[in-house]
């Protein structure tokens, strides 16, 4: 039988034959195949799968969180490649050959979505039982999942390959170039815009499916994301508008589930569901649902890992088991400095703080270096009641194989938060719009603490945040303490950057430039990182100074896709950064 690629990425991806996957009994793109609905149903089931990998998953952490205060390298030395690459990441030592900087676990998804979107139509004439109505639907989710992959790649690499077609075989042209950052975005705006048209209702299923496959819903928060990054790099207020506009369409989705769900079941069992309007568990109970149980009402997106087809290796790489059924400890730690107090200057400023004792084992810990992440982690909650809250010491991990722990890409509180950061930019617009944005941070906040009754000392006020600095230095914090350890902290600090420092023109690319006029001629990009307070905090004055410009925020191209694709431009940062120890 002839060999077909099954990955075949968007080109540039491909080092040699020698390293494609090859895979005749997978996608087969001959006459055998693409005939029936099943065939559509399997390849568009492998696309999710592909996006459920270790790589992909890993990625996530690495590039959304990793970089940020909330994760350090495990201070245990051991001698494996990846933890070296992690290291260098960590202190700005790294080169265009670390590991983390390979985007092929993407494209090997953007590519499965490409060969739906082009094969499953003629599936329509030839299959009675697949119908136009699903196409449609099949196809707005490929296209949100693909837009979805190119976010990813745009936020950790800024300049990025931009292609619509499907490789099936090492003979077509991989040579693409990259694209500038509003090129991409408005890519992805273009395709995410289109699958609205078509999506799967939020409403279509009452299992796993419900928020295991794009729907509107999750369409919706994606292009919420997509704008607010947007308007971070431009500063269009028109962008931060459609941020909020989105993230309505999905707050207000949610609502309107809860209470036909309610009028038809009755009260929860749980207790009062209703916070402020919102449809949001109470504090004891969030974890339960939302990560142990999963799949829940506050979902909107999630990646689903069962532990017997896909399981969530990348997860407990990181975080709790790496690579030897021998090892009782992840790539990752939490820092303690960050984590182990609850007051202000840390993580968690309230000590009644359920998400405090569920972000961590042993917080409260007097000696402790570096914690290990509880959240996602452990495979129960801690038992806390407001009568009663301790930390757990005792690490509890899900073991070593059979992970079937979801990620979450996208859930209720992340929304709301969005919004909020969106409100705080338009305060020019309507001085109301800090209280609103303050009373969304105050619903996620308050929600959590374990005080039945809270009184003005127990809660955030409004007074103390009512400029815009504040308000959103506010939105940033309680982000962290909600979204810990969930691939979300770096993007925030990005953005909460670009906002504060003018960057180059984002219609440009950066790749373009030679490393020489980094400096000289690349203007309000030029100091972008070395003079933002917040970056200076976070990552320490030594590894700032050796971030001169917006390059050296992003990943360099790997070297070896440079090599394959000669229309490649490696970040000028790490042109740079060449050419000195070439000397």
């Amino acid at each position: 039988m002839k060999k077909y690629i099954l990955f075949l990425l968007s080109g540039m991806l491909m080092t040699s034959c020698i390293d494609t996957e090859v895979l005749p009994n997978d996608v087969v793109i001959g006459e055998d195949f693409w005939k029936t609905k099943d065939d559509v149903t399997s390849m568009v089931a492998a696309a999710y799968k592909e996006m459920s990998q270790a790589g992909v998953i890993e990625r996530c952490i690495v590039w959304g969180d990793f970089r940020s205060d909330e994760l350090e390298v495990n201070e245990i030395v051991f001698n494996d490649s990846k933890r070296t690459d992690l290291e260098e990441i960590k202190v700005g030592t790294m080169d265009y050959e670390n590991q983390f900087s390979d985007w092929a676990s993407l494209y090997s998804v953007i590519n499965k979505c490409n060969i739906v979107l082009e094969k499953a139509p003629q599936v329509v004439s030839i299959d009675p039982s697949y119908t136009e109505g699903t196409l449609r639907t099949d196809e707005s989710q490929m296209l949100a999942l693909r837009a979805l992959c190119y976010f990813y790649l745009v936020r950790a690499f800024r300049d990025v390959p931009v292609t619509d077609g499907a490789y099936f075989n090492s003979s077509q042209n991989f040579e693409i170039p990259q694209q500038a950052p509003l090129t991409v975005l408005d890519k992805c705006i273009e395709d995410l815009q289109k699958a609205l048209q078509t999506p799967l209702s939020p409403d279509g299923y009452t299992d796993w499916r419900s928020v295991g496959y794009i729907n509107r819903d999750a369409i919706n928060a994606i292009l919420a994301d997509v704008y607010l990054w947007r308007a971070s790099m431009t500063g269009n207020l028109d962008d931060y508008d459609k941020c909020v506009d989105y993230c309505d369409a999905v707050i207000e989705s949610k609502k309107a589930r809860y209470l036909s769900d309610n009028q038809a079941s009755g009260p929860s069992i749980i207790g009062n569901i209703d916070h402020d309007g919102y449809p949001l568990y109470p504090g004891e109970y969030a974890y339960q649902y939302n990560f142990i149980q999963g799949n829940s009402m506050e979902s909107i997106f999630e990646l689903q890992l069962d532990g017997e087809n896909i399981s969530n290796s990348g997860l407990m790489h990181c975080y709790w088991n790496y690579d030897d059924k021998a090892r009782t400890y992840g790539l990752m730690m939490a820092p303690a400095s960050r984590f182990a107090t609850a007051g202000d200057g840390n993580v968690f400023i309230k000590d009644k703080d359920y998400r405090w004792f569920e972000s961590c084992f042993n917080v409260q810990s007097a000696d402790a270096t570096q914690l290990t992440v509880f959240k996602m982690v452990s495979p129960t909650g801690t038992d806390n009641t407001e009568a009663s809250l301790k930390p757990v010491t005792a690490v509890i991990t899900p073991g070593y194989t059979k992970i079937d722990q979801n990620w979450i890409v996208y859930r209720l509180t992340d929304v709301m938060l969005m919004k909020a950061e969106a409100l705080v930019q338009l305060e020019a617009s309507d001085a109301n719009n800090l209280q609103r944005a303050f009373s969304i941070v105050n619903t996620v906040n308050k929600r959590s603490l374990a005080i039945s009754s809270p009184t003005a000392t127990d809660t955030l006020q409004f007074s103390s945040y009512n400029s815009k600095s504040a308000m959103e230095q506010l939105v940033l914090e309680e982000r962290q303490r909600e979204l810990c350890f969930e691939g979300k902290r770096w993007f925030d600090l990005m953005r909460y950057t670009y906002r504060s420092l003018r960057s180059g023109d984002a219609n440009d690319q950066s790749a373009l430039l030679h490393p020489d006029m980094l400096l000289s001629e690349m203007g309000g990009l030029s100091n972008m990182a070395k003079t933002s307070t917040i970056l200076g905090n976070i990552l320490g004055s030594d590894v700032q100074m050796s971030m001169e410009s917006e390059p050296y925020l992003y990943f360099p191209v790997k070297q070896s896709e440079m090599k394959v694709n000669f229309l490649l431009k490696q970040n000028p940062a790490y042109e740079k950064m060449e050419s000195i120890q070439k000397q």
